[in-house]
């Protein structure tokens, strides 16, 4: 995929959003499928909710100087994922859509202005309503049930957005590369995850408390950044969550733990600080890394929160974990944490831990 879709990083997270099809500001009360199009669309004053859509929506910031905001939107239709192909299996599709909106006052808390979007093939000056369709930004891929896709640019068109009851309203009528007419429509509440090199890399607005954490992975690294420790990686999840995927809708806690050179055999008991992965001089036993987002690393490393039904993730920047390895393939975990804006992440557990070398 050209855009990222189902967020392929060392904790691979899909945002299960609730979908909805779309609405319009007709005065028409029936829902009707325009023609050509994937989606459903609704008229009338209300709301209509549908089923069968998930989003994937990531804000860049200005990421090409021109004093708007980049954002981009995948809608994926309810399909298969083969984890050995890495791809869907249809019949579906996935529409990705990039936006140049007005610049967020804070980056973890984008929104996508209301408007109408104008496709921007002949001059891609990444001007604020516009969509970017030049270099293929925008696009849709068609998903057979028998396996294999097909691709299309998104080359002219428009796509109009509202705000109903906080709901997204997106109306799209585009061009593809092979100068078909495709109409699209959509209604959801976006979450728009932050890919800029602003803000706190968290979209939290209280405090978290953990639950029902029931299951928890380690993969061991090695020193892999300095010789003066050794690091693990862990997944603590809740039981709706695949280990071996690293994928699934329950809550998750991700950490970088800092440990004694030599410790394949589990994470040794003690106190992890966490310390400022960016200006940190080196990384010694006994912390743990605050949470980046670095593609050269996979995405997402260091420790973070994520909650998929609640379509939230948190960059992990303060507090510390206790951890009492029980020497029977079980940990205690006591988790006390905070994200850059003071939100505390806290809760204890013990549960079944599996050690995985992956030095």
């Amino acid at each position: 995929m050209r855009k990222a879709t189902r967020f392929f990083r060392f904790l691979s997270i899909a945002l299960l959003t609730a979908a909805v099809a779309a609405c319009s500001d007709s005065d028409n009360d029936n829902p009707t499928t325009p023609p050509g199009g994937d989606g459903g669309s609704g008229g009338g004053s209300e709301v209509v909710p549908t089923e069968g859509v998930t989003t994937e929506a990531f804000y860049k910031g200005d990421l090409y100087g021109t004093g708007s905001g980049n954002l981009w939107i995948n809608f994926i239709s309810e399909m298969k994922y083969d984890d050995f192909e890495e791809d869907y299996i249809g019949p579906g599709y996935i529409l990705c859509l990039d936006f140049n909106t007005t610049l967020a006052q804070n980056a973890d808390f984008a929104t996508l202005a209301e408007g109408t979007y104008t496709c921007d093939y002949a001059s891609d000056s990444h001007e604020t309503f516009t969509l970017n369709v030049a270099l293929g930004d925008s696009y849709l891929v068609r998903y057979a049930e028998s396996g294999g896709s097909e691709s299309f640019d998104i080359t002219g068109g428009t796509v109009t957005v509202a705000i109903r009851e906080d709901y997204y309203c997106i109306d799209a009528a585009l061009t593809l590369s092979d100068n078909s007419e495709y109409s699209y429509s959509f209604v959801g509440k976006l979450s728009f995850l932050n890919r800029s090199n602003e803000g706190q890399m968290s979209n939290l607005t209280g405090d978290v408390a953990l639950s029902d954490m029931t299951q928890a992975m380690a993969a061991y690294y090695g020193a892999s950044f300095t010789d003066t420790s050794d690091f693990y990686t862990v997944i603590i999840a809740g039981p709706d969550y695949d280990l071996d995927i690293n994928y699934g809708t329950s809550d998750a806690l991700m950490l970088t733990l800092n440990v004694t050179p030599g410790s394949p055999e589990g994470i040794p008991s003690g106190s992890y600080t966490v310390a400022d992965t960016s200006t940190a001089e080196d990384f010694y036993p006994n912390t743990a890394l605050s949470g980046i987002y670095d593609p050269t690393y996979g995405g997402y490393f260091g420790t973070w929160f994520f909650s998929t039904t609640g379509k939230l993730e948190a960059s992990l920047r303060g507090g510390k974990v206790e951890v009492t390895n029980n020497g029977d393939g079980t940990c205690r975990f006591d988790i006390d944490l905070e994200d850059g804006y003071g939100h505390r992440v806290t809760g204890s557990c013990t549960v079944p831990c599996r050690v995985e070398d992956w030095s």
